[in-house]
């Protein structure tokens, strides 16, 4: 059955191409994750243009180059001890171990004559193994990390001191000449150091590391709470060791690059670097930081420091001025970065919440249909599965009758047919299963809060669909993460249509984006064939409910805050939504066919006037978000259930509401099925069923959508 109004008749609704204020802009940069990096990088620039003021030409080709040629050996040492700190520990051998791998690597070359590549495995393996000895004791046996790291300082101290004294005349006095070995310490690629492009390759391999491999996620894991990691699933003790090796591997590799570049090495090699490397990192980070794997933050705070003393000891000031000027500043920094972090949450949380004027309209076309002017009809609805769900958002019928839904604890339940007297988990999801629709297949699609589409086999097997779409061309932050898929239905060709209700707010704050009222959801679209998730139409308000129309050529979408129902053209997505139904007397929630070629509408919550008028005012409701307690906010009506039946032409033919101190309250859907409407709520723990008067007692939705099961 098709509409009775021609599309084309139908009011275009206005969508904006662009949403923002300077609110929405603030916000979302003091969301972003370089934020965290602002004060550092603000000091790094300050210091580059202090020294850029004094000194002549420190800044030219020539004296950057050997910035870069020095650089490689802290840089390293800086990464492995991020890699220490985030897993939860700390390192202070760091200078000695750094020590003693360039005389491994000095006296693998020109005592024992090997070749290069082997000297290279020769000075890993020092610094690995020093990293097996802090990862055995600290990570293994679970002792004290800055107790164990300090032993291992001292006894690698001790060692390379009398190494060092024992050969340093005959590695000083070596003849010994080789290219590569040359080529590594001296020579440049495109202008630059060789060490210089390893210590760009290792940044690349860290950043990489914390960002997609499971070894970085398991190390950010564990430092940022071990108790909780050691719950999900995570080895603790073994990856806070493969920490410590992965530390001392890179430390060695520090190593063998000083040795290269200097072909020698002193009793005072290595003495500081840890304390450089520490302050490096607490500059980047704003101090130890576990669970934090910002490597470019990190960066930041080493070229910071770097600089700085750099051009300070260049300058001619005294050794014991540089360190106490050095202090002071770095003092400085981490005051105002502190302070900074601690109070850019607060702006943050301040700003975030960015309401707009807005209003919905009247209510129309509710003569004679209001609560008050009509029987509950709801208040005689059978309860079914009491206290057996929790929070069934969408409920969703198959063939057979068995009743399929959600619950908040992240299962999707069948509830047999045809008693439905008791609910059995048909399979573990996780999020918060909202919308369902059977596929052609009669496999279950999910919208899941937090999560994305999943599809689940009749057999409780879990699939992910999609968890993103595309970014949206003008917004600052990215958005590509679904974060509240909604609702769903699936086209004749199998794609699937869904709503991702608020790019900004999750399931728990969903409220947040009604006093809101800015349009910050989007109506995506999944192809199974090609599986690609783009964005239909973005900027909507709260979009929610998705229903085909009855000839699979119209898509119904309500726009819950405002009290309306869109309509898509499937040939002509590209053209917009158009008003198929507003002026509703409440918010609409899903949206399903009904046998008669109308649709059911459930309503989530009642408009009142007083709501409808702050929802004109944005300024009052920004103070009242900052000065009123939330559960003392005014907000739209949640307590009436009720379910509305809209007609082909987008008229209100029937209101359905429960009494008002009925147990069927927020309903946010309703599916008709052989001559019953069963109803479910995403804040009740129940499912409803009403006989439907004059209904035929063999429809059932899905031989709608895919005919009668063969």
């Amino acid at each position: 059955m098709s509409l009775d109004v021609p599309f084309s008749a139908l009011r275009r609704q206005p969508v904006p191409r662009l949403v923002l204020s300077p609110r929405r802009i603030l916000s979302d940069m003091l969301s972003k994750g370089w934020i965290e990096s602002l004060i550092p990088f603000v000091a790094l620039v300050c210091v580059a243009a202090g020294v850029l003021l004094t000194t002549d030409g420190y800044f030219a080709a020539s004296n950057l180059r050997n910035l870069a040629q020095y650089a490689t050996d802290g840089g390293l040492v800086v990464l492995a001890l991020l890699i220490v700190v985030a897993v939860g520990g700390i390192d202070l051998s760091v200078g000695s171990n750094f020590a003693m791998s360039a005389f491994v690597a000095l006296f693998c070359f020109h005592i024992l004559q090997l070749p290069v590549p082997v000297v290279l495995l020769a000075a890993l393996a020092s610094g690995a193994l020093v990293g097996v000895v802090n990862g055995v004791v600290a990570g293994l046996m679970g002792c004290g990390a800055l107790l164990t790291t300090l032993g291992t300082m001292i006894t690698m101290r001790g060692l390379y001191t009398l190494g060092s004294q024992a050969w340093l005349v005959e590695i000083s006095g070596s003849a010994r000449m080789d290219d590569l070995w040359d080529f590594i310490g001296f020579e440049k690629v495109l202008t630059l150091p060789v060490g210089f492009w390893a210590l760009v390759a290792v940044v690349a391999i860290v950043f990489v590391m914390f960002r997609q491999s499971r070894f970085g996620w398991h190390v950010l894991a564990v430092g940022g709470n071990r108790k909780a990691a050691r719950h999900g699933g995570i080895r603790v003790r073994t990856t806070v060791f493969l920490a410590y090796v992965c530390a001392g591997f890179l430390v060695g590799l520090a190593g063998f690059f000083f040795a290269a570049r200097q072909n020698s090495i002193g009793s005072d090699t290595g003495i500081g670097l840890e304390l450089f490397a520490l302050t490096a990192l607490v500059v980047g980070l704003g101090g130890f930081v576990p669970g934090r794997g910002a490597v470019m933050s990190v960066l930041i705070g080493f070229a910071t420091i770097y600089i700085l003393n750099n051009a300070m000891v260049n300058g001619g000031f005294r050794g014991d001025f540089v360190q106490f000027s050095l202090g002071a500043i770095i003092l400085a920094i981490l005051a105002i970065d502190v302070k900074f972090r601690k109070n850019r949450h607060r702006l943050l949380a301040s700003s975030y919440l960015d309401p707009a004027t807005y209003d919905p309209g009247p209510v129309k076309g509710m003569d004679g249909l209001m609560p008050d002017e009509t029987v509950p009809k709801l208040a005689r609805a059978d309860i079914l599965v009491a206290g057996q769900v929790d929070g069934p958002e969408d409920v969703l019928l198959d063939r057979d009758g068995n009743i399929y839904c959600g619950s908040r604890d992240g299962y999707l339940y069948r509830i047999p047919g045809p008693d439905h007297d008791s609910a059995e988990v048909l399979a573990k999801i996780g999020g918060r299963p909202l919308g369902l629709a059977l596929d052609a297949e009669n496999r279950i699609v999910v919208c899941v809060a937090g999560m994305g589409l999943v599809r689940v086999t009749m057999a409780g097997e879990v699939e992910l669909l999609t968890y993103e779409t595309e970014r949206s061309l003008f917004s600052l932050r990215d958005d590509t993460a679904i974060r509240m898929a909604d609702d769903l239905d699936i086209a004749p060709d199998g794609t699937i249509f869904f709503t991702d209700a608020t790019k900004r707010y999750d399931i728990d704050d969903w409220g947040l984006d009604l006093l809101e009222g800015r349009p910050n959801g989007r109506l995506l679209s999944y192809d199974p064939k090609t599986r690609r998730t783009r964005t239909v139409c973005d900027n909507l308000r709260f979009p929610n409910g998705v229903c085909l129309t009855h000839d699979g050529k119209h898509l119904l979408v309500a726009s819950t805050w405002e009290c309306s129902i869109l309509i898509f053209d499937l040939d002509r997505l590209s053209d917009g939504p158009r008003v198929f139904a507003d002026g509703l007397p409440g918010y609409p929630d899903n949206v399903n066919r009904a046998l008669d070629g109308s649709y059911w509408v459930a309503l989530a919550g009642m408009r009142n006037p007083v709501f409808d008028l702050a929802m004109r005012h944005p300024d009052m409701r920004r103070r009242m978000a900052r000065s009123v307690p939330p559960t003392n906010w005014l907000f739209g009506n949640l307590n009436v259930g009720g379910v509305l039946k809209v007609d082909a032409k987008g008229q209100v033919a029937d209101a359905l509401w429960d009494a008002p101190d009925g147990p069927l309250y927020m309903i946010t859907s309703m599916r008709e099925h052989e001559g019953a409407l069963y109803l479910g709520g995403v804040t009740n723990n129940k499912i409803g069923r009403l006989g439907v008067a004059g209904a035929d007692a063999c429809w059932r939705g899905p031989d709608s959508y895919w005919g009668a099961a063969r």
